[in-house]
């Protein structure tokens, strides 16, 4: 026996809550459920839990709770729950709530509902809320409680507001059943029973799943919270519409720097050698691709020194593709990361980015073509540079949808800096048309 089992001991010798000559001072920690069972009457619980407690540390009461068995001896009958509860009842809350932590979540609610003090059970939710799950944005009442005890509960606890929102219901052993709205409680008989008026129809989702996933779950539901379970329905966590929030932000700040060549590590006031070591490889390889598409446009050169007017409108035509391949690209990028498309809907996609392509191409080109003409008076040029405008916003908008697909049926990042391969598509198709249409339409009169 050790110092702990001692006192315990010696402790209710001085209250006399049992007889002398039953007390060892050999007890066994296995004998002490039955020990306490047997020699605590009724009358001395009161003495057991004020005194005793007062002078027994918290690893002594530890002890002595532990030793209790709570499951194993109720079955046998040899603990009183209501017993407990009063012990608790006089407990600090912070060891209060460790030792309900040990104990299986339904002989625990037994003991939470037998406490009759609303300020006690209100002192220790209010201790388990901010040492055990501080970072909760949710809270869990029980089925079997009334609406009365639980706006009792909620209101000593002096829960704020925030979780007050997502209210649910799990039964005895922490199995979700369903939420409860504040108006709900408001407006329902004090009498009536939480799983009467709660709302059984609830989204959840097992603990394994993104949270990516998540959120394309709390997004196209509209939840303002989701319920994550194990795999025994046990309530585990909620995610809350602040996580998604966060996490949303986070992810468009990586995808939109990926797509650059960037990493979300990169600072506006950051250190500048960590931010080049970054950057450099990307513009090494798009100086590769730009000087690829200069390699392009030499093939030309004689085209563009009999007629150097095409020299002004080739970055026109590069230009306004680029920014229309980023466009369908970004678009893309962010579907796939949400989950709104997967690579099945390539055809579906591309149509339409196609489709809005030559949309967008007749409406641009129809303006370049009058600006054109008034320019340089030329039907020809005017010809050639709306022909290879709207023929380099195809391949943007194909590229666009591509691209990003192939990445991602590669098990690539669509993100990384595929904006780099789609401005390089647009950029050597774009000299391609323009200086092939030349040849037949101006060069070849």
């Amino acid at each position: 026996m050790d110092y702990s089992e001692l006192k315990i001991n010696e402790k209710i010798n001085e209250q006399e809550v049992v007889d002398s000559e039953n007390i060892s001072f050999q007890l066994s920690l296995d004998d002490t459920p039955e020990f306490v069972s047997k020699n605590t009457s009724s009358e001395t619980t009161k003495a057991l839990s004020e005194e005793m407690i007062d002078e027994l540390s918290k690893d002594e009461l530890k002890i002595l709770i532990d030793n209790l068995n709570i499951k194993n001896q109720r079955e046998k009958g040899l603990i009183n729950v209501n017993q407990l509860a009063s012990v608790l009842n006089d407990a600090p809350p912070e060891l209060a709530a460790e030792i309900l932590r040990g104990i299986d979540w339904y002989h625990a609610s037994q003991i939470i509902t037998k406490i009759r003090d609303m300020d006690a059970v209100g002192k220790l939710y209010r201790y388990q809320s901010k040492e055990s799950e501080s970072d909760r944005d949710y809270v869990a009442i029980r089925s079997e409680w009334t609406v009365s005890h639980t706006v009792s509960v909620l209101r000593k606890a002096n829960t704020s507001t925030n979780k007050l929102q997502n209210l649910f219901v799990v039964d005895s052993k922490g199995k979700l059943m369903g939420t409860v709205d504040i108006p709900e409680l408001i407006f329902a008989d004090l009498s009536e029973k939480i799983l009467s008026v709660m709302n059984t129809n609830v989204i959840s989702v097992n603990k394994e799943v993104e949270k990516q996933e998540c959120a394309n779950i709390m997004n196209k539901n509209g939840l303002r919270a989701l319920a994550v379970i194990n795999d025994e329905g046990i309530l585990d966590d909620v995610i809350s519409i602040e996580e998604v929030i966060h996490l949303v932000e986070e992810e468009a700040t990586k995808e939109m720097f990926k797509m650059v060549g960037m990493s979300v590590e990169d600072k506006v006031l950051g250190p500048i050698k960590s931010s080049f070591k970054r950057r450099l490889p990307w513009l090494i390889i798009n100086l590769g691709t730009v000087l690829f598409a200069g390699f392009i446009l030499s093939l030309f050169t004689d085209h563009v020194r009999t007629m150097p007017v095409l020299a002004v409108f080739l970055p026109v035509i590069i230009g306004q593709a680029g920014i229309a391949g980023t466009q369908t690209l970004t678009l893309v990028v962010r579907a796939l990361a949400l989950g709104e498309v997967t690579t099945k809907d390539t055809r579906k996609i591309l149509l339409r980015e196609l489709l809005l392509s030559l949309i967008q191409g007749l409406s641009v080109t129809a303006l370049l073509f009058v600006l054109t003409y008034l320019w340089k008076s030329d039907i020809y040029l005017s010809t050639l540079v709306a022909g290879a405008m709207i023929l380099n916003l195809f391949v943007a908008g194909f590229s666009g949808v591509i691209v990003p697909i192939l990445m991602k049926k590669m098990n690539l990042d669509p993100a990384a800096s595929s904006a780099v391969v789609v401005t390089t598509f647009t950029d050597i198709a774009g000299v391609l048309l323009y200086m092939g249409l030349a040849t037949f339409i101006i060069l070849g009169i």
